[in-house]
């Protein structure tokens, strides 16, 4: 049959491309074990809104659980071909994104929806936030907010008492410097990384929004999460695409890729806002123990001179490397 339809083809001109050769794959890698929240529902999301929009034309393969490339390595990967696009946690990048690293000053904001719209104003405001994803080759194509950050422990921790001298996993530069305030001793421990973690008991806790601990499974080996709302401290992910890749497609498809991605990233700022409670309820159906955080102790851990000095720090530690950072922090806050 094929022999009898390569006759055929080559007989009369017609050219018959085959799947390979007519659409476009887009490999995205991510951090995440799969759907189910919204913080990965939005890649299924511009997954089915793109493949729908171009026919088939253009393909989106996801990647779940780091299993193309370490959440870590997703920045190189992309600008080196390995993936065609990223779902980028800039808070692993600190020392090469810097800008963007303002979202996840801690005890600040603690609304997704505020977190999204303040990073959108950046884009839009700042070139040179745009400017230092480039430099890697990485073109923004949308991006997702996450939620106001809580901590998962193996017992429950109630105050600064119970906190002081507990290994915490964190990520970046900033969130350290909020743990220690507190009186934890911060260990870099990635999304991907802190199940085992958890499991191994490496780590007494880690910061973590109720979203993530249902999507990280986290309350298969720790079943305490204690309220200390730390606000959006894991910032917010960029959606971004190889340079080369962006160049290959064509305006219209241009257009599709951008109008998707920010109807994904908007509908899971939003989300992540509306289902906080039910991903309490989750995880309180897994055996979770939800713990309140003695409110004078969270006062007295956000307005330590730690933590105060972490905002005035950033933005003079950007200054010096010649970046608005002063500018990035008004933008970002809307104020």
């Amino acid at each position: 049959m094929l022999f009898l339809l390569a006759v055929f083809v080559c007989a009369t001109g017609v050219a018959v491309p085959t799947d390979a050769q007519s659409q476009i794959i887009l490999k995205v890698p991510t951090q995440s074990g799969g759907p189910g929240t919204p913080r990965a529902d939005y890649l299924v999301r511009f997954q089915k809104g793109v493949e729908k929009r171009t026919n088939g034309a253009i393909k989106v393969r996801i990647y779940w659980a780091n299993s193309l490339v370490h959440a870590k390595e997703a920045l190189e990967a992309v600008q080196m071909g390995t993936a065609d696009m990223a779902d980028l946690a800039v808070g692993y990048f600190s020392d090469k994104i810097r800008l963007l690293q303002v979202a996840g000053l801690p005890f600040m904001v603690a609304d997704p929806v505020a977190s999204w719209q303040g990073a959108h104003r950046m884009l839009e405001q700042i070139p040179e936030v745009r400017a230092e994803l480039a430099r890697f080759g990485h073109v923004v194509v949308g991006k997702a907010a996450t939620a106001s950050y809580q901590l998962v422990a193996h017992h429950p921790i109630r105050n600064l008492a119970d906190l002081k001298g507990k290994k915490v996993g964190t990520f970046g530069r900033i969130a350290p410097k909020a743990i220690k305030a507190g009186g934890g001793i911060p260990v870099s421990t990635t999304g991907g990384e802190m199940y085992e973690a958890l499991q191994r008991h490496t780590i007494d806790a880690r910061i973590l929004s109720f979203e993530a601990a249902q999507r990280f499974k986290t309350y298969e080996v720790a079943k305490y999460m204690s309220k200390i709302e730390m606000g959006c401290i894991a910032g917010v992910t960029m959606f971004t695409m190889n340079q080369k890749k962006w160049n290959s497609l064509s305006k219209e498809q241009q257009a599709i890729v951008l109008d998707e991605g920010d109807k994904a990233g908007r509908w899971e700022a939003q989300a992540m806002k509306d289902d906080d409670l039910k991903f309490q309820k989750y995880l309180k159906g897994k055996g979770v123990t939800i713990v309140d955080f003695s409110a004078s102790d969270r006062e007295k851990w956000k307005n330590s001179e730690g933590v105060q000095r972490i905002a005035g720090d950033w933005a003079a530690s950007m200054e010096k490397r010649g970046l608005p950072g002063k500018k990035a922090l008004k933008v970002f806050l809307g104020t």
